[in-house]
């Protein structure tokens, strides 16, 4: 019989699976723009590195007695808290934001959009899981919405999809982000979800150190100004805590599978946020896509027959 982590502030007023997803995936939108609107101006390195030291402040003051508590479990079990942090860090952030350097909007979402898929795939491969037939729908038709608002109803905009390096690194990250997912099954039942992100984001941070150095050096340095510091601290709350609190917490409760079917939100909340921040119009595309992708993860999510992960 497993035990259940401690009962803390923080998860007592976790949100449901589902809304935790949601809110998640908006963080990670508001992210993705972010990094677009200052790539060439803060290099990826920096803001991955900055970005988890700023978090690991504003944590620890709140999870310093309970890794002190734990600190037994988490010597057991540093080597997968060290693989997670640098799977989900270094490899599934950090390679995006490199990737986001050098590919277009467009490539870098349709590419994302194979995420939920490669979850499946990861899920299949390492823990032999299963999706319902309904379930496979819901990912054919989520994938179908996301190609479609990408391609903004037009086939002459999907036909101009060019690979390169961007588009590799991004492909890369989505891989990392899939197994981090997929592993988080593995994660000690016992262990503090905070304390729990509190050591992947430390192991994330020295592992990106010596890239950052390198990346400084050779390059191209990192500008320390308050558009640095204000960029990465936003940052740093709303997307290496928050977000990945509440992203662990939907994998947790819906499993890597189902859970996985949420990230097509992503493109959904980009361009609410444009026509929002930026005063963006509005077409029939938009909807027709936003509702594929809202019905693909209704067939995955809720309207389901057995759980995807067992």
């Amino acid at each position: 019989m497993t035990s259940s982590p401690p009962d803390t502030l923080l998860t007592r007023y976790m949100p449901p699976p589902i809304p935790a997803g949601i809110m998640a995936m908006l963080c990670y939108s508001g992210t993705f723009i972010v990094v677009r609107d200052f790539a060439g101006v803060i290099p990826p390195a920096a803001i991955t590195l900055i970005r988890c030291l700023i978090a690991l402040l504003i944590l620890y003051p709140m999870c310093r007695q309970g890794l002190r508590a734990q600190w037994p479990l988490i010597r057991l079990h540093w080597r997968f808290l060290a693989l997670q942090g640098v799977l989900i860090v270094v490899f599934g952030n950090g390679l995006m934001f490199v990737g986001l350097q050098f590919t277009t909007a467009i490539n870098g979402s349709l590419i994302n959009s194979a995420e939920p898929v490669v979850i499946v795939l990861m899920a299949w491969l390492m823990f032999r899981d299963r999706l319902t037939l309904v379930q496979w729908m819901g990912v054919v038709v989520s994938a179908l919405g996301v190609v479609y608002l990408i391609g903004r109803g037009e086939l002459s905009v999907l036909q101009k999809f060019d690979l390169n390096i961007g588009d590799v690194f991004v492909f890369v990250s989505i891989i990392c982000w899939s197994v981090y997912a997929v592993l988080m099954r593995r994660v000690p039942p016992e262990l503090d979800r905070l304390n729990f992100l509190f050591c992947i984001l430390a192991f994330g941070a020295i592992t990106v150190f010596p890239f950052w150095v390198l990346e400084h050096l050779y390059y191209l340095p990192t500008p320390f100004t308050w558009t640095t510091l204000g960029v990465t601290g936003g940052m740093a709350l709303f997307t290496s805590i928050l977000a990945l609190l509440w992203w662990n917490r939907a994998v947790e409760g819906l499993g890597a599978s189902r859970a996985g079917l949420l990230l097509h939100l992503i493109p959904v909340f980009t361009v609410i946020l444009a026509i929002w921040l930026l005063g963006e119009e509005t077409f029939l595309f938009h909807a027709i896509g936003i509702g594929l992708i809202g019905l693909g993860i209704y067939l995955t999510t809720i309207l389901k027959s057995k759980p995807a992960d067992d």
